[in-house]
């Protein structure tokens, strides 16, 4: 009697450990996968205020469009709304395809592949988002210049001095938020990483 009480006590214990064994990976899984989202909204975060500015610089050219004169200036309108609207999207997209992927549905191995795939592509998004600003830089300086019915071959310092600054702050920043970016993404896959040990 004494060796089957003892049996069923094992057991009973056994059970407990399992049960509390899973429990323990259950809220490990979830409190990464809550950091994993936490540090990805604070690139969400920047991207939703770059989006906001960005739709707000094309309503102004669309309310502005009328007092554009040469048709190549015109033109020009166009191709930077249509870049202000699209940077934007290919921004936010590319920064859902990281929010979507799931830590808790897939082996370790699986998700850290898909993380490093998804940061991959994010990434590549993000270098083709500076190259686009730098072009809607580039076509907006002449639109905008119609808009305030500014001559730009007049004005003294702004190829010389203007213009060359402007496109180095808007490497300058791009390069720093590049990096930052870079940095959360290497900190979301460290935090990933973490969780086989």
């Amino acid at each position: 009697m004494e060796l089957d009480e003892m049996k069923n006590l094992w057991e009973g214990m056994s059970n407990k450990v399992e049960k509390q064994e899973l429990l323990t990976k259950d809220l490990i899984e979830k409190v990464t996968e809550e950091k994993y989202h936490s540090k990805l909204n604070k690139i969400r975060y920047s991207e939703m205020i770059g989006a906001i500015i960005c739709y707000s610089g094309a309503i102004y050219l669309i309310l502005n469009y009328m007092k554009i004169e040469p048709v190549a200036e015109k033109i020009f309108a166009v191709i930077a709304i249509g870049l202000l609207l699209t940077l934007p999207v290919i921004s936010l997209r590319s920064l859902k395809g990281m929010q979507k992927l799931t830590i808790s549905s897939k082996p370790y191995l699986d998700t850290l592949n898909d993380f490093g795939k998804r940061k991959v592509k994010f990434q590549r998004f993000q270098k083709l988002n500076v190259s686009l600003g730098l072009f809607l830089i580039l076509i907006a300086i002449p639109v905008l210049s119609a808009i305030k019915g500014v001559n730009l071959s007049e004005s003294e310092y702004f190829w010389t001095l203007t213009f060359p600054i402007s496109v180095i702050a808007f490497l300058g920043f791009a390069l720093w938020v590049l990096k930052s970016y870079h940095k959360s993404l290497e900190a979301t896959e460290k935090l990933l990483s973490e969780i086989n040990n």
